[in-house]
């Protein structure tokens, strides 16, 4: 009879000894697990949309560097004055001056350039990458295809334009900012567009246009942290 109440005891001891230990390692677990669980990450800000109007002058080739000066008149916005590369695959298209045509390319910043900002002041533009898509509804070409064509504001497609400059900037307070800045349907305006050749679509050899119209900045401000 004490044997058989020694092994009973024994027996209630280890199986003690195996759920204290089997406790512990749950807390363990637990802990490790808790340690290794990422705090949730803090929602960011969301960006600024600034709505003013803006005079925008581009001069550019497919030869050599461009230039672009973009200009708020009235309202908030990013405005910027750039040096930028040639022309990337730019295209004409003539349909003929009373059927209409387009013309679109893309260009980068070639250089760093300065620019401003409403609230901010004074930026430096680190990025600038262009693109731009325009429909005519007739333009002026005395001279024939391959030659100069001309159009007003009032020549072009209300729905039919795109303008774009995206990037990101600086200012001296260490502040860097990405943007995107779009131009709706133009005031008034003028351009002259040159084809390369006289194919009804042809690389852009060069593009001289001036367009007043409303302009909106989308701004996102990436770091705070002051430059080294």
């Amino acid at each position: 009879m004490a044997r058989r109440i020694l092994v009973a005891w024994i027996g209630v001891a280890v199986a003690s000894l195996g759920g204290a230990c089997a406790t512990q390692n749950a807390g363990t677990m637990t802990t490790a697990q808790a340690q290794a669980t990422p705090l949730p990450a803090r929602p960011a800000d969301p960006p600024a949309v600034l709505t003013g109007e803006g005079e925008l002058h581009c001069t550019i080739d497919a030869r050599a560097n461009g230039h672009q000066q973009l200009e708020i008149t009235s309202g908030g916005g990013l405005e910027f004055d750039a040096v930028v590369s040639p022309i990337v695959d730019g295209t004409v298209t003539t349909n003929g001056p009373d059927k209409g045509g387009a013309y679109r390319f893309t260009s980068h910043l070639a250089a760093p350039a300065k620019g401003r900002l409403n609230g901010t002041g004074d930026v430096e533009i680190d990025e600038l990458e262009t693109k731009v898509a325009v429909e005519m509804n007739r333009y002026e070409q005395p001279g024939g295809r391959g030659t100069n064509l001309t159009f007003t504001s009032g020549d072009m497609s209300r729905r039919g334009i795109y303008v774009e400059f995206a990037g990101k900037a600086h200012n001296a307070r260490g502040e860097r900012y990405s943007f995107r800045v779009n131009l709706g349907a133009p005031i008034e305006g003028s351009g002259k567009v040159t084809p390369a050749n006289d194919n009804a679509v042809a690389p852009m050899a060069a593009k001289v246009v001036y367009i007043r119209a409303p302009i909106s900045t989308v701004l996102v401000t990436t770091s705070l942290e002051r430059l080294p």
